[in-house]
């Protein structure tokens, strides 16, 4: 079993608005991990690494392709493929945001 390391508490004054703030940015996830990943923020190499991987992929516009092409009629087009494509295109999209937003870049809201 491997042993954690030990942690020692931090203690920061907020205005109660700079706390809701962070609670409402935090959405589901706990507040102390939450503003631990915040301050010291994510391996921006690593994702950097896969963002590029992924935007050099081509993988959303060969998803958008088999779709088309099963709207087309040139492939089985049925309701478990399309559904299956659209929400594989949905995953791709939001790998591609969490990763943005991750990098603490905004979210291009047009694609």
């Amino acid at each position: 079993m491997t042993e954690r390391a030990q942690t020692k508490p931090f203690s920061i004054r907020l205005t109660e608005a700079e706390r809701d703030r962070l609670k409402r940015e935090a959405g589901s996830q706990r507040l102390g991990p939450f503003m631990r990943a915040k301050l010291l923020g994510p391996d921006r190499r690593a994702m950097a690494q896969i963002l590029a991987a992924l935007g050099s992929s081509d993988l959303a516009a060969s998803m958008r392709e088999i779709a088309d092409t099963a709207r087309n009629g040139a492939l089985e087009d049925t309701d478990d493929l399309r559904l299956s494509l659209h929400a594989a295109c949905l995953t791709i999209e939001q790998m591609r945001n969490d990763l943005v937003r991750g990098l603490g870049l905004k979210v291009d809201a047009k694609r």
